[in-house]
């Protein structure tokens, strides 16, 4: 992980940036392949006489030698100061404050949203889907008792690349299992009375990640010492004056108890959520890979590595060594091996992989976006690569399990090494692209660094809520600063919120730096 000290200042002045319709002009006589090449190297210029940059930052080891071989083949160089204030790029797995405070919109880029928790934690995701969920019945209550109402943006739903249309919003217990919080009273006790032994429920922290933390409840003994417990540090005066009662920070799942196996071992899938630009955003579905366990999986087992597929879990055996090129599928092999050992039994289509799921992924994914999009802190030059967890039940039922900050980028197998890259690379190649072109106020479709990544939102037309009213989306400005100047004069960050006459909230998980992810 890398320092939570990490702060970026402002950078170096930039030069105008050239007409768009100039630009338009000139594009037409240059091939495809050099258009994109000159519009990923183009940005900020470095002042005359710097001699070097521009420069880039890497926070972590996680993912760093595939990007910093990416930034080194635009012929960036890579700084080791986290407090250089003329970055172009910043790639950190701790999020800290320092870095949104001094960001320059519409100058760097800038990777994890800085309140992408609302996604990735258990609870954030929980409490967004329950809102959503909320809404969407309030919309469908009001249309059908015939009040005259139109959808908004956020009442749409999506059903196909980058289109909302009006149709029937996904239910939230069609694709996310049953869950509750044990840090509200109310919730905590629902569970404990609901609880019986014909069934497994899996606890988790809200914020951690790679299995840590994790537990499961099959018998009514372990229930009622989770009960005690929780009980206790409630009635710890010392943990009642705490802020955030973080320690109890945790959820009850309903474990998919029917997993489909591949040869009798559990598996689940690791997709992308890409959010390549956040102002218009540009939200993108992209392939990953299956996680297989490396034992056989048995439900009744209390050894963690037959239930958690991540290769953290599966790394403590000592057969992983041997066998870890079995840990990990291409979407091919998954695939094929449907094809080859469920189709004709299941009446599946051909190649239902890539057709019915990956579809049924990019709704999930779509829909888990729009249940948030409202509340994202949206700067030019913020982008974020989300990994989303997909578990197939034998029913051939897909459940998302959660949505990881920061995934893992590790290329410790075959077909990681195959896969993780292209992510990688096709995340900044649109990152940059979607910048460039935000600036420019150009429209973003086509996209000519897009290859394998599949749209799912287009936000150019969408209508926001700002101060002062609805209005499309801002394309800011460059401005121009002197050398010498200091830069301009810093914004309000986002974890100081003006609420109206009560003066500033502090947002609480933005005060310390974070460490997530990697999942």
């Amino acid at each position: 992980m890398g320092s939570c000290r990490e702060e970026g200042l402002p950078c170096q002045p930039g030069l105008p940036d050239q007409d768009a319709d100039l630009l338009d002009t000139e594009d037409v006589t240059r091939s495809p392949a050099a258009l994109l090449e000159g519009l990923l190297l183009e940005g900020p210029k470095q002042p005359l006489g710097t001699g070097q940059g521009p420069f880039f930052y890497i926070g972590g080891s996680n993912g760093a030698s595939i990007i910093s071989s990416y930034c080194k083949s635009k012929g960036w160089q890579r700084t080791h100061d986290s407090r250089r204030e003329d970055y172009r790029l910043k790639w950190c797995e701790v999020k800290c404050r320092d870095s949104y405070y001094s960001f320059r919109e519409g100058e760097q880029l800038l990777y994890q949203l800085p309140n992408n928790k609302l996604l990735t934690t258990k609870i954030g995701l929980l409490r967004a889907l329950r809102e959503y969920s909320r809404a969407s019945n309030k919309a469908s209550t009001l249309a059908r008792f015939g009040k005259d109402t139109v959808p908004t943006l956020e009442e749409l739903t999506w059903t196909s690349p980058g289109r909302l249309r009006p149709q029937r919003v996904l239910k939230m217990e069609e694709f996310f299992p049953e869950t509750y919080r044990l840090d509200v009273r109310d919730e905590r006790e629902a569970f404990f009375t609901l609880f019986d032994e014909t069934q497994i429920w899996i606890c988790k922290p809200t914020a951690s990640n790679q299995g840590k933390g994790i537990f499961l409840l099959r018998n009514q003994e372990e229930v009622a010492a989770l009960q005690a417990k929780t009980q206790s540090m409630e009635d710890d005066p010392i943990y009642r004056k705490m802020p955030f009662r973080t320690p109890q920070a945790r959820v009850v799942q309903r474990y998919i108890q029917n997993p489909l196996l591949l040869g009798g071992k559990k598996f689940d899938v690791r997709s992308y959520l890409v959010i390549a630009c956040a102002m218009p955003f540009m939200v993108f579905f992209g392939h990953g890979y299956a996680r297989l366990t490396l034992n056989l999986y048995d439900p009744h087992s209390n050894d963690l590595s037959g239930h958690l597929t991540n290769q953290f879990m599966q790394k403590k055996s000592p057969l992983y060594v041997l066998l870890k090129e079995d840990t990990v599928w291409s979407m091919d092999h998954l695939n094929r091996y449907i094809n080859d050992h469920f189709r004709k039994a299941k009446g599946l289509p051909r190649d239902w992989v890539f057709t019915t799921f990956t579809k049924r992924m990019q709704q999930i994914m779509a829909h888990c976006f729009l249940a948030v999009k409202s509340k994202l802190e949206c700067k030019l030059g913020y982008f974020d690569l989300i990994g989303c967890d997909f578990l197939i039940d034998e029913n051939f039922k897909v459940w998302l399990l959660e949505m990881n900050s920061n995934p893992a980028l590790h290329t410790n197998c075959e077909v990681l090494k195959e896969v993780v890259p292209g992510v990688v690379m096709e995340t900044l190649d649109l990152a940059l692209e979607t910048f460039q072109k935000s600036l420019r106020s150009q429209k973003m479709l086509p996209l000519l660094s897009q290859r394998r990544f599949v749209l799912l939102h287009n936000g150019e037309g969408d209508l926001w809520p700002r101060l002062g009213g609805l209005r499309g989306w801002p394309r800011p400005q460059p401005q121009l600063w002197p050398a010498g100047s200091g830069g301009p004069r810093r914004s309000r960050p986002s974890f100081l919120k003006r609420t109206s006459t009560l003066g500033t909230h502090i947002d609480p998980a933005m005060l310390p730096c974070q460490a997530v992810g990697g999942g």
